[in-house]
């Protein structure tokens, strides 16, 4: 180091700048949760450690007792035991020993959850210190309370013996969060057209779902709009209706238009007032569905889901294997109706079984819904009322009790039932009841129908053996047995003067989902099937699926066979063999090879091979080409399709080209945000928000969800949070212009479902500086502080005099202290060269200056008078 050069060791000083954090750190105690340690007393740091000439200029006095910050305020994550309790500013004063002591405040003790029954009686009586401080170490001596300068981390160490003993992963209910005023749009739009055989055909659909937040209570909208050329154009609202969350019981007040859970009933649509608990509030170790839609697409082709008379999805997508599986939850129960219309104008239709499997409760456990209203249904004129009520209940370990009642001016159902846990799997029985007034007065019409329905549904998963039945139902029902639906709709047939036959009354349903691992990399079989029959209709609807799946190192195969129904009733067998193969290294942008041989039993062939990936750095863009050819005079087709995921809007597009018919569509997505600050914007579709302000740190990125940065009026819209649990959100200052410097870059919060909840993070903009500082011919004093002209503390000087600051004017006198007496502070002036506007990742000016002394009659600290600067400035 002595034949260094002056230059080589300004750059050795700026580096170990680095050390001081650790410096502080190293008196912070790592508590450990057994045994909480004592801090070391009247310290001494030798400073030849630090390999510097002179050691009396070095200030370490502050960490004598172990003080690990200097006095102030600063933004603190608090952890206690090792749990994340909160992001908190914690004022930090010295005592009379020149400890610096944190100040805990009574809003910050009460969310430790203590066993009120085992701290003190005076707990919560403040310390000497005054101002709301509470001293935990005075009030048991077992607690641990550490501070750790840098991870900005505040340790609080209780002997759980004083803790209350609380479900894993459970967060106290005055932690959630129910955000801030906000409106909300969601939005999915799309335009497809084709042609065929000189027939055109173009449709246009838009989704939306608005959201209204003030203070607890959320109002809701989602509405669909169907155009279609020379045919329907309409907006179809789905529903509308306002929530609050009720925290102590665990539920939801709803009222408008909404759905029925149907975990114990039939999933009904009623206009009127709900109160359900909602299971999401319980904490993953205490909790107990839309299913995924899987099918293939023959070309570019418009696949619509419905449930009962309602559109509840509708998108675009290429040829081959498709899956949907971001559906939005509508309930437990309800088959679900595919459409999938190809571009040369033919229709697949096939049925998703969708319900519940048996239902277990943890002991003490319950699950509730009292719903009080009128059946919504475009198939019925009438609006008869809705009275249902449900109820779970978890008697034992092995044994949960549930029933309910449903009720209507000429309608009644009783159920009751048990579901039972065992080692050979979960069952679940049931009886209902139920009674229809028909208002009949023809001769051969019943006044009324009686009839009992009995369910037995099973579930159960053997890991030694990879067997999971997934879903295993069958119901049988007698012929005087209605469900409330089908009894409303008998009814009106009735009224209109047709027989009860009019509409079909089942008997007989089964359904069952069911996979099998087998040994040895021998893969895996799944199956499953639906069947029904009707007590008034010949013949009945079924539906069988049997498949294979397997791998060999980085291909992947599967065999799948199928029957379906036509809309006409006629039965069709489809077989599909299918490859996949990553071209290239494995990695999230290796573009995956696909290779589909489909034949059915009407002799139609079919072979497709399509590739497909993600590009750019956050893989905003997605693409697939594919290329097919079929017998029967289909001949070869092509398709080509992207996605472009923009800060804004995410936008989608694709074309295809056959014989005798092309397809085109074009689609995008996202969600507008409007708050007090502005309105923000962003590509992804979710219900509960994390709503980012940063003030001037526009593009710093937010980790794990690629493509959200801070905008332009400094706010960032994070979606999919997990409600009612904590969700951490942090900020990369990567993209952020490098005058600006956050405060923390770490927040968590636990929101309530459907809530935009605020994070502020602090910045500070400013001007990093290096200054080679001298004193009457001597470094500035290790570790001394730096305070701007209005007395902010802007940073601290390191090792061999260099002072690292961060300062907000062009032009200024600094004070350096390393102690009270004038004589132990001098001021350094600067003036900063201007650098470009659009130059983000700034140059840091480096100064080599003299700091001056400060005379006994200079003025208070704060008011410096400003002085012509003597510094030298280069950059670094």
């Amino acid at each position: 180091m002595e034949n260094a050069s002056p230059q080589g060791k300004r750059w050795k000083q700026a580096q170990l700048v680095l050390l001081l954090p650790f410096i502080s750190s190293a008196y912070a105690i790592e508590p450990s949760p057994s045994a909480p340690q004592e801090v070391a007393k009247n310290v001494e740091f030798d400073p030849t450690f630090l390999n510097v000439s002179d050691g009396s200029a070095i200030d370490l006095g502050r960490f004598a007792n172990g003080a690990a910050a200097l006095p102030g305020i600063y933004r603190t994550a608090v952890y206690v035991n090792n749990d994340l309790l909160g992001n908190y500013d914690i004022e930090f004063s010295a005592d009379k020993n020149k400890n610096v002591l944190p100040c805990l405040k009574e809003e910050l003790i009460k969310r430790i959850a203590f066993d009120a029954g085992r701290i003190p009686a005076n707990f919560f009586e403040q310390d000497e210190r005054g101002r709301g401080c509470y001293d935990l170490k005075k009030k048991i001596p077992e607690i641990a309370v550490n501070y750790d300068s840098n991870e900005q981390r505040l340790d609080i160490i209780v002997p759980q013996i004083y803790m209350a003993r609380n479900a894993r992963g459970a967060i106290s209910k005055d932690r959630w969060d129910s955000g801030i005023p906000a409106a909300l749009l969601a939005y999915n739009a799309s335009a497809y057209t084709s042609e065929s055989g000189g027939t055109r055909y173009q449709s246009v659909y838009a989704s939306i779902r608005a959201g209204l937040n003030i203070a607890s209570w959320y109002l809701r909208h989602n509405g669909s709009w169907n155009w279609v050329e020379h045919g329907q154009k309409k907006y179809s609202a789905l529903n509308t209706y306002v929530q609050r969350d009720i925290p102590a019981l665990e539920s939801r007040l709803l009222a408008g238009q909404a759905n029925t859970s149907g975990l114990l009933f039939e999933t009904l649509p009623f206009s009127g007032v709900q109160l359900a608990s909602d299971e999401r509030m319980l904490p993953n170790s205490l909790r107990g569905y839309a299913p995924e839609i899987h099918g293939v697409a023959r070309t570019n082709a418009r696949v619509t889901v419905r449930q009962g008379s309602q559109v509840i999805y509708e998108t675009t997508v290429p040829p081959g294997e498709f899956l949907i599986n971001d559906l939005y939850p509508t309930g437990y129960g309800g088959n679900l109706a595919v459409t999938v219309r190809e571009s040369d104008g033919s229709e697949q239709y096939f049925e998703v079984p969708y319900s519940s499997v048996a239902q277990l409760l943890r002991p003490g456990n319950s699950r509730y819904s009292v719903t009080a209203g009128r059946l919504r249904s475009s198939s019925l004129s009438e609006k008869p009322a809705l009275y249902q009520a449900t109820l779970q209940y978890g008697l034992t370990n092995m044994l949960t009790a549930y029933g309910g009642f449903q009720a209507s001016q000429n309608y009644y159902a009783l159920q009751s039932g048990l579901a039972l846990g065992t080692e050979i799997g979960a069952f679940a029985l049931d009886a209902t009841q139920a009674r229809t007034h028909l208002g009949g007065t023809a001769e051969d019409t019943p006044t009324s129908m009686s009839g009992q329905s009995f369910q037995l549904s099973y579930s159960k998963t053997v890991s030694a053996t990879s067997s999971k039945v997934s879903l295993a139902a069958y119901r049988f029902s007698t012929s005087g047995y209605m469900g409330f639906m089908t009894a409303m709709q008998t009814r009106e047939a009735v009224a209109d003067g047709l027989s009860t036959s009019a509409i079909w009354r089942a008997k007989n349903r089964f359904i069952a989902t069911v996979s099998q691992g087998l040994p040895e990399r021998w893969g895996t079989l799944y199956a499953s099937s639906s069947l029904q029959d009707y007590w008034n209709r010949d013949g009945n609807s079924k539906q069988y699926q049997l498949g294979y799946n397997n791998r060999y190192k980085n291909l992947s195969w599967g065999l799948s066979v199928n029957r379906t129904w036509t809309l006409y009733g006629e039965a069709e067998n489809n077989y599909l063999l299918n490859f996949s193969l990553p071209l290239g290294n494995s990695s999230s942008y290796t573009p995956q090879l696909r290779v589909d041989l489909a034949h059915n039993s009407n002799g139609r062939t079919s072979e497709q091979a399509a590739i497909s990936g993600t590009g750019g750095k956050l893989g905003q863009f997605s693409y697939g080409v594919s290329a097919a050819n079929a017998n029967q005079g289909t001949g070869s087709s092509g398709t080509v399709n992207g996605t472009w995921r923009s800060a804004v809007s995410s936008l989608s597009a694709s074309y295809g080209k056959g014989s005798n018919y092309y397809s085109a569509s074009g689609g995008m997505s996202g969600t507008v945000i409007g708050h007090s600050g502005g309105v923000t914007l962003t590509p992804y579709t979710s219900d509960t928000f994390a709503l980012v302000e940063a003030k001037g740190a526009q593009g710093a990125s937010v980790s794990s969800y690629p493509g959200v940065h801070v905008d332009w009026n400094g706010y960032a819209a994070v979606p999919y949070l997990d409600p009612y649990q904590l969700n951490e959100v942090t900020l990369d200052p990567g993209g952020a212009a490098s005058d600006v410097e956050l405060d923390t870059t770490s927040l968590k919060v636990a929101p309530l479902s459907g809530a935009v909840v605020k994070l502020k993070y602090g910045t500070r903009s400013g001007t990093a500086v290096l200054i080679a500082a001298t004193f009457q011919g001597e470094p500035v004093a290790f570790g001394a502080e730096v305070l701007d002209s209005k007395g902010n503390h802007v940073g601290t000087v390191g090792q061999g005099g260099e002072v690292y600051a961060r300062v907000q004017a062009q032009r200024d006198k600094l004070r350096v202290k390393w102690g009270d007496a004038p004589d132990m502070q001098c001021s350094l002036s600067y003036i900063l060269m201007p650098q470009a506007e659009t130059d983000r990742q700034r140059e840091i000016p480096r100064f080599e200056s003299v700091c001056e002394a400060i005379e006994k009659t200079a003025q208070p600290e704060g008011t410096m008078a400003e002085a012509p600067p003597t510094s030298r400035q280069s950059h670094s």
